[in-house]
């Protein structure tokens, strides 16, 4: 048994998707009281679907602001959670980032053809 088994997270970190990437569908923004005691401080937590949810740092929420506006606009919305090297206060640590999984474009209409344009005749 490994210690994220024996002691699971209620939030994704960096561990959770070094491996393997993530790819969840939005489901609603929180803000929440996050951390025990005097350390708790209000956070955006972002959740899905299925799966745990994420506690929403300035990057990640820029990102998710660019590509589908307004966080009221975010739900139903696909993304890929990956780890990534940062820079936090001075030292290189890994960390959550978020990146948009673009809907694939609805297939363009097939315009008929008017009937003064059709040509029975076949070129040998």
């Amino acid at each position: 048994m490994r210690k994220n088994e024996a002691f699971p997270r209620r939030f994704i970190k960096a561990d959770d998707v070094k491996a393997k990437p993530i790819v969840a569908v939005i489901s609603h923004l929180a803000q929440e009281a996050i951390g025990q005691g005097q350390d708790q401080k209000e956070k955006h937590v972002l959740y899905f679907e299925n799966g745990k949810p994420l506690v929403l740092n300035a990057t990640n929420w820029e990102i998710l602001e660019e590509a589908f506006g307004d966080s009221d606009d975010w739900p139903g919305h696909k993304i890929k959670l990956y780890a990534a090297r940062c820079q936090f206060q001075g030292k290189f640590v890994d960390a959550v980032r978020v990146q948009t999984i673009a809907p694939k474009p609805a297939p363009k209409p097939v315009q008929p053809v008017p009937e003064d344009e059709l040509d029975d005749e076949v070129a040998i």
